[in-house]
């Protein structure tokens, strides 16, 4: 969860610059995109939220060490009949497969950071709502580091390699095969991020036209979810996870990055004095493959 830490850590310095310029931006032409009034805005409490208990979990995740003996030891029948099928036999192999779903992950991480600053903020001169999409992105990925460093610390799963690790592993990799890292299988950290930042690009993308047509912000809702199965599918692949890890980890992470954003920004008319406050409906025409009620 390296990768999410950095993109982390990018996006609250870059907050500061797209803060100074919100809330909104007149042009003569006027912006394409428009955050609705029904849809309630990113407030400073969120952000100090977010980046207190993102910090906390960082720090709690570099200071903890974690025993050597796993608390969960023995695979799941499903996980023993996948790995045996899916795993690459080949620890040159595996490797590859762990690196290349390091770039996909960190493509997927920064995609709705990507959508803020350049479609919206570039492209459209928006800056209001690319503060707004800025902060969207922000609280899911926070909130998923979270949950899966505190899951990761205290499940105590083996990673599917610990108990027979090949001297292959260890000449490529010597830390994987000693106590870093070997009993922190539980979840799978790159599958919850990967399809925590596609829910969050589905999310955006139902409700805002940031591609210009309904065809072009399913294509992205669709390609975001195929990215992201493709990191789950490589994390198994590369044996740094169980497919139990992979599976749970992908709802972990779909339902941070549907929820936060409906609950907290989409979902609800935050107009005062409202007491009946009402569900903010998608785009009705918009053909996604992900819905406001967080369906895959």
């Amino acid at each position: 969860m390296k990768l999410a830490t950095a993109a982390l850590t990018a996006a609250l310095a870059l907050s500061m610059n797209l803060s100074m310029a919100s809330p909104a931006c007149a042009q003569d032409e006027g912006p394409r995109l428009r955050w609705d009034d029904d849809w309630a805005r990113g407030h400073p409490a969120s952000w100090v939220v977010m980046t207190t208990g993102a910090a906390a979990a960082l720090v709690f995740r570099s200071l903890y060490e974690p025993g050597s003996e796993a608390l969960l030891r023995e695979p799941t029948a499903l996980d023993t009949a996948v790995r045996q099928h899916v795993m690459a036999p080949d620890a040159e192999d595996r490797e590859r497969a762990s690196r290349l779903s390091d770039v996909l992950l960190s493509g997927l991480i920064l995609w709705p950071f990507i959508d803020s600053l350049l479609v919206a903020g570039v492209g459209d001169q928006n800056s209001d709502v690319a503060w707004q999409l800025f902060t969207v992105a922000a609280e899911a990925l926070a909130a998923d580091y979270a949950l899966s460093s505190i899951v990761k610390i205290f499940v105590h799963r083996n990673r599917p390699h610990a108990e027979r690790c090949s001297l292959e592993d260890r000449m490529l990799r010597p830390g994987r095969c000693g106590t870093e890292g070997r009993t922190m299988s539980f979840y799978s950290g790159h599958s919850s991020a990967a399809f925590n930042s596609a829910a969050v690009v589905c999310m955006t993308h139902a409700y805002l036209p940031l591609y210009g047509s309904e065809a072009a912000d399913a294509f992205a809702c669709g390609g975001s979810l195929i990215l992201a199965t493709t990191v789950a599918v490589l994390r198994v692949i590369a044996d740094r996870h169980h497919a139990t890890d992979v599976m749970l980890g992908a709802l972990s992470g779909a339902l941070t990055g549907a929820l936060l954003p409906y609950l907290l920004h989409f979902g609800w008319d935050p107009v005062e004095g409202d007491a009946d406050a009402t569900a903010a409906p998608l785009r009705s025409a918009t053909p996604v493959m992900f819905s406001a009620g967080g369906t895959f």
